[in-house]
């Protein structure tokens, strides 16, 4: 597993503060894989994104009641690119009617969820 560079893990705190402050319940999520005991054990999925929450959302989706909405944030840095498992993981949550996207900073989380 490799070590994140300070400034992403500065960035993903950052934007879990952000998100606190606004009422949006989210967590970092740890994914990779180790070997313990000899065994290999996968933590995560892969390509998941680096911070989960539900969007508070009260509201009927034809005639659906819908409670929340499933957020997906990819934190990268200035010279990071998106994986292919991790733009999968973003579609797969924008397609499935959630809210994915990648951020570099807390202005595009602000921007993205309409709170700038």
């Amino acid at each position: 597993m490799t070590q994140r560079r300070g400034t992403e893990q500065a960035t993903v705190n950052a934007i879990l503060k952000f998100l606190a402050l606004h009422h949006i319940p989210a967590w970092h999520m740890r994914t990779g894989a180790t070997k313990i005991g000899g065994r290999f054990i996968r933590f995560g999925a892969v390509g998941m994104s680096d911070i989960i929450g539900v969007l508070p959302y009260k509201g009927v989706v034809g005639q659906i009641w819908i409670p929340g909405r499933f957020l997906a944030i990819e934190v990268k840095s200035a010279a990071s690119t998106l994986t292919a498992a991790q733009q999968g993981f973003l579609s797969q949550v924008n397609w499935a009617g959630g809210k994915a996207f990648m951020a570099r900073d807390v202005a595009t989380v602000a921007k993205e969820l309409g709170l700038s």
